[in-house]
């Protein structure tokens, strides 16, 4: 029994092996071809895509192990309950950039609106598109790669098929026009002189490296025990995995309650949402007793960025190219709705709310919109370089607040949308008009 345990262990340890080849093929990559860095593709994509074009797909030259298509739903698990453990809500801060949030939340629950919607009028001419995939908006286009892979494991979870996939060629699309959309967008800007902390000359994208001088290298976490005690970095995992080991135990005690209907809701959670909850417990747990102190955020966020690197490697690796060949003219449609709709967001509305720095958090949301928080900042960056401007303290406040929120949505709302497409077309209206009459009562008048 032991020996046989020994060789799980041992294939999956050698499966992982190969997949940090890849992922090390495309930092590589990155290194070298410079319009990659522009494009701001994580190595796990790049090195993923050089998997799946050498994999039985494509090439066939390389045999692609069977584990890899098992890897995204444990490493999610991992990374949702890192978004959670550890957060605390500032009020002061919430108040002090309603605006920055305001146009956040809007951008998410419009994507989710508009998204639906347009997806589910697709989906009467195109009858194999999977049903809800109009909900994979915000977790592609806004969340990237990452949430996709969350949203498309829930999915799959309950039965909808090729989710992940759909997810990834859905975040790698965004990715893509974030940039390529977003540069014309500055330099428009620029030219209309809302750019107001630089001039036409000093506008200069440049060509960014990934190699970080030695002087800007920060560490990847602190030990808060001794090392004779336990290695630092095994302390926050274990942090983690008991979150997820206290989530899992809650909904399965849950499930035995003898109420037949409220049983089979618990049965029915999906598992991305244990270590959500088991982190808020745990959490809790630890403020109230004072050993919160023994937490390092920068080690939980390192643990977080390995699993989710992980996680889009081998999600990209195993994508099922039928499936985006199928797909391609419903996708590049959708697309185009949501450049629309994010151009009207962030350039028409929130020029209209916000007198002062306004561009600024424009471009940082128009980026977040259609790929990453990265994304965002780097279209920013063009602009202010210095960090002038007062959307970046903003821009980050927005996100930490309503981060942990988008994380629970994205293992929650895929089973809301399984038994009616039409709810989150609903929520996300509801939400978007509030939004729209908070900045236009609100915002408008504190600018």
């Amino acid at each position: 029994m032991n020996i046989a345990a020994g060789k799980v262990f041992m294939t999956a340890t050698n499966d992982l092996a190969l997949l940090m080849v890849f992922m090390v093929i495309g930092v590589i990559l990155l290194q070298v071809v410079k319009p990659l860095q522009k494009l701001f593709l994580p190595a796990g994509l790049i090195g993923g895509t050089v998997a799946l074009i050498l994999g039985p797909q494509v090439l066939g030259i390389v045999q692609l192990p069977k584990t890899w298509g098992g890897m995204p739903t444990p490493m999610i698990n991992i990374v949702l309950t890192c978004a959670l453990f550890g957060v605390t809500i500032n009020r002061t801060k919430m108040k002090n950039y309603l605006g920055a949030i305001n146009l956040i939340v809007l951008t998410y629950f419009a994507q989710m609106f508009v998204g639906c919607l347009v997806g589910i009028g697709l989906g009467t001419i195109w009858k194999d598109l999977p049903y809800s995939w109009g909900l994979m908006t915000v977790y592609t286009y806004w969340g990237g790669h990452g949430a996709a892979t969350t949203a498309g494991t829930v999915y799959e979870s309950l039965g909808v098929q090729n989710m992940i996939s759909l997810g990834i060629i859905m975040a790698t699309f965004g990715l893509i026009i974030a940039m390529v959309a977003g540069i014309p967008l500055v330099n428009y800007g620029v030219r209309k002189g809302w750019a107001t902390n630089m001039s036409k000359e000093e506008m200069n994208v440049g060509a960014p490296t990934i190699l970080l001088p030695a002087e800007k290298r920060k560490p990847l976490g602190f030990a808060s025990v001794t090392s004779e005690s336990i290695n630092g970095l095994a302390l926050q995992l274990g942090f983690i995995l008991l979150s997820m080991f206290i989530g899992g135990a809650l909904f399965k005690s849950l499930a035995k309650v003898p109420i037949p209907a409220f049983a089979s809701v618990m049965k029915m959670i999906p598992a991305l949402l244990h270590g959500i909850i088991g982190a808020i417990i745990l959490w809790a747990f630890m403020r109230k007793t004072g050993t919160d102190k023994y937490a390092d955020m920068a080690s939980v966020n390192t643990i977080s960025g390995v699993a989710l690197d992980i996680c889009v490697c081998s999600a990209t690796a195993t994508l099922n190219l039928k499936l985006f060949a199928s797909f391609l003219a419903p996708l590049l449609i959708h697309m185009v709705c949501i450049i629309v709709l994010m151009l009207f967001i962030c350039v028409t509305l929130l020029r209209r709310w916000m007198k002062h720095d306004w561009f600024e958090l424009c471009l940082m949301a128009f980026g977040q919109g259609h790929g990453s928080t990265p994304s965002g900042l780097a279209l920013a960056r063009c602009v202010d370089a210095d960090h002038k401007s007062t959307s970046w303290e903003g821009f980050g406040v927005a996100l930490g607040v309503f981060t942990p929120i988008t994380s629970t949505l994205a293992a929650v709302m895929p089973f809301v949308a399984v038994q009616n497409q039409w709810i989150p077309v609903g929520i996300g209206l509801i939400v978007t008009i509030g939004c729209l009459l908070f900045g236009e009562g609100v915002i408008m008048r504190q600018a």
